[in-house]
């Protein structure tokens, strides 16, 4: 029995050891503890081929479901909104973003097929229930493509230049709004005016125009209904995105040089949206009409596309020099932002204030803010205020260094200066007529390429020529290169013109322009600083004008160019007041000395003074103090020929001492008087059979410092140039009194060239 028992417990004995040894393997990790039997089935120790390949393809597999889910994905978003429609399609984006818009082949008959009544799923509204703008579903263009195909064959629109202009519209109101601009453009002939209506009423486009009354044969705009299916129900996004679309595929058949739309408060708020975003995406110019003053941006529809197409590119930065103890630059800030800027980008202001400063002014330039608060979205640049530190007495060198060194453009091509006298009052209209005349005459399709002479534009016509004493004859209509005006404004007398003088009241000068002025003083002032012992020359310019607009005068008449001048009417774009004169400070007379009458004594000229000065002071010139054009007249019904600029060839032209001379001959005087230049002042000799390079913005050709090489010069009948081997006329000379013995209508003297 005991050894039984024995042999009995050695056998419970090595059970519950095996049973130890196989739990305490169970629980060798943590991650094993809960494992069901199956997780460990048997898996042999070498695999086989059939094993390894059905492991393999089984992740392959999954990867492969995924590569044709992706498939899928971007196989649905390119050409989900194809469902076999032929006209314009495009897919709502669930992402809340404007989809990007797929072309087809766009069908001439594809109206017929535009589904009614509500979408799938939503019940149309009973009477006097809004409808609900919930429907998201694809968007597609029913009525679009008939209009565009036309369209762009017959404007040109498949060229990226061209001569199309498009007004998009959503709302009812806008478009009964633009309509008179619309026809207005059109009218003048200059432009392919498009129309694009957007908005979600469900009303032909046919019964839109007899609402308001369109004829459109005296109003010749090309209508298009950029209206998607379903547009009425269309919610927010889904009707941006049409407008998105729709701004696409006008612009894939039309390039619309720029594109109107009304002002933000009046339109739909997706409109607004959809119409900047794509607009801006496609690098093209949107013109919103300012709220409330259609009429007095009536001047718009006088440009041509390729002026619109710059509208946001060039900018204006006003110049104001206010003299010593003068407060009459009140008036003109105060003119200045009482402007009118609406619908534009207000300018930059600089003002440069004397050491001695008038207390008034002082207080005033510091509450002064600019731009002012107003409902304008662009906003300007501010307002930069440079003080001098002493009030020393420059020379007429010095002088004119001085000014020039307070602006230069950052652009030559598209930033531009108004200078302004501190004596100036403007009229509210004057910043309209800066812009329309600096797009007209520098940025349009035709005008640009007849403006490399115009130096800039000039809002005063003066009394006197420069000289200061003689009166002005401005030329009429009946002195125009062109009949055309005479006979459609017969009772029109006054026109603008082309005057080889420079204006330091109110003149916008074009930035290419100002640089190379630049540039001639530069080299005028090293050249004379090079020869101390050369003769001062004839003063043509009165006393009453700062020293640089002589050097201007010298670079006008070398290089031919001119200002424009308004025409006199009865009211001014600037009136310049007499009261509150002062005298430039490198002309101003010197104190009284032993009882002297200061006003009747000048200073006497300095030894390295360029030119002469007069034996007395100038007397201020009587400026007609005109009435400035109210802001209650819209400016192309103040401005002559009906608001019409006319061109640069058909305007006449004076020479800076008030003669008329034919435009095809400017530029053979100019060089006359550029070949007197670069002899007397400029050192350079004459060379038999060469003339010096002229270099477009540069002035080096007038000037030789002796480091000029074969390079600088050019065989004659070469080049920009061209030579006369005529003499000079005595009238040429450098040393004249600046009056020419008959004036006015007087003919040019009769020379061989």
């Amino acid at each position: 029995m005991v050894g039984k028992s024995r042999t009995t417990n050695r056998a419970w004995l090595h059970e519950g050891s095996v049973g130890s040894s196989m739990l305490g393997k169970m629980m060798l990790g943590d991650e094993e503890l809960g494992k069901k039997d199956d997780d460990h089935k048997y898996m042999p120790a070498r695999r086989s081929g059939w094993s390894i390949w059905n492991h393999t393809f089984r992740w392959r597999r999954r990867r492969i479901w995924l590569a044709i889910a992706a498939l899928f994905l971007v196989y649905y978003f390119f050409h989900g909104a194809a469902d076999g429609i032929d006209g314009f399609s495009e897919t709502s984006y669930p992402l809340g973003r404007p989809p990007t818009p797929t072309y087809g082949n766009p069908s001439a008959d594809d109206v017929d097929d535009e589904p009614t009544g509500p979408p799938p799923g939503i019940q149309k509204p009973r009477r006097g229930e809004k409808i609900p703008h919930v429907y998201d579903g694809q968007i597609r263009f029913f009525r679009l493509a008939k209009t565009l195909r036309s369209a762009a064959s017959e404007t040109a629109g498949y060229d990226r230049r061209n001569r199309n202009v498009a007004f998009a519209m959503s709302s009812l109101q806008s478009t009964s709004k633009l309509l008179p601009m619309m026809c207005e453009m059109s009218g003048w002939n200059r432009n392919h005016v498009h129309a694009a209506f957007m908005g979600r009423e469900d009303i032909p486009l046919e019964q839109l125009l007899e609402i308001n009354g369109v004829d459109t044969v005296k109003c010749p705009v090309i209508w298009h209904d950029a209206r998607p299916d379903y547009m009425e129900y269309s919610s927010d996004a889904r009707a941006e995105s049409a407008v998105s679309g729709a701004m696409s595929h006008i612009n894939s058949f039309l390039h619309p040089q720029a594109t109107f739309m009304d002002d933000s408060l009046s339109e739909d708020a997706f409109f607004v949206r959809g119409m900047r975003n794509k607009t801006k995406l496609l690098d093209m110019p949107l013109i919103e009409v300012p709220k409330d003053r259609l009429d007095d941006f009536m001047w718009v529809t006088r440009l041509d596309a390729g002026s619109l197409k710059h509208w946001h590119v060039p900018t204006v930065d006003i110049l104001i020099q206010v003299p010593p103890d003068s407060s009459s630059v009140l008036r003109l800030l105060r003119s200045i932002k009482d402007a009118d800027y609406s619908g534009l980008k207000p300018p930059r202001i600089t003002i440069e204030l004397p050491a001695e400063l008038d207390v008034s002014v002082k207080e005033h330039i510091e509450s002064f803010q600019w731009p002012p608060k107003n409902d304008n979205p662009i906003s300007g640049s501010g307002l930069t205020v440079r003080r001098r530190i002493s009030n020393h007495r420059h020379n007429q060198e010095e002088a004119a260094i001085r000014f020039l060194e307070l602006f230069y453009p950052t652009s030559v091509s598209n930033s531009h200066v108004l200078l302004l006298s501190a004596q100036a009052q403007l009229s509210p209209q004057y910043f309209h007529f800066v812009r329309y005349a600096l797009l007209e005459y520098k940025y349009s399709n035709f005008g640009r390429y007849d403006t490399d002479d115009l130096m800039g534009l000039s809002l005063e016509v003066p009394s006197v020529l420069l000289d200061g004493k003689t009166k002005l004859e401005p030329p009429s209509t009946g002195d125009m290169h062109t009949d055309r005006y005479t006979k459609l404004y017969p009772k029109t007398t006054s026109t603008p013109f082309l005057w080889q003088a420079p204006n330091s009241h109110a003149t916008l000068f074009f930035g290419d322009k100002w640089a190379e002025l630049h540039s001639f003083l530069s080299n005028r002032v090293v050249k004379h600083q090079q020869s101390p012992q050369s003769a001062m020359r004839a003063k043509l310019v009165s006393e009453t004008l700062p020293a640089w607009t002589e050097y201007m005068l010298e670079l006008m008449r070398a290089r031919g160019y001119s200002l424009l001048y308004p025409a006199s009417t009865s009211n001014a774009l600037v009136t310049i007041h007499n009261e509150l004169y002062h005298a430039p400070e490198e002309f101003a007379p010197s104190p009284a000395k032993d009882g002297n009458d200061a006003s009747t004594s000048a200073t006497p000229a300095e030894a390295d003074e360029p030119f002469l000065r007069a034996e007395e002071a100038a007397k201020p010139a009587k400026n007609s103090e005109r009435y400035v054009i109210p802001g209650s007249v819209p400016l192309h019904l103040a401005l002559p020929f009906n608001g019409d600029l006319p061109e640069i060839p058909h305007l006449p032209q004076l020479l800076y001492d008030g003669q008329k001379v034919a435009l095809a001959n400017v530029s053979a005087v100019a060089e006359k008087y550029a070949e007197i230049f670069r002899e007397e002042v400029g050192g350079c000799k004459r060379r038999k059979g060469k003339h010096r390079k002229v270099v477009a913005g540069e002035t080096g050709d007038l000037f030789c410092f002796g480091d000029e090489d074969e390079g600088d010069w050019e065989e004659d009948g070469t080049g920009e140039v061209d030579m006369y081997s005529a003499p000079a006329p005595e009238w040429l000379s450098l040393a004249g009194s600046g009056v020419a013995s008959t004036r006015g209508s007087a003919a040019m003297p009769t020379t061989s060239w």
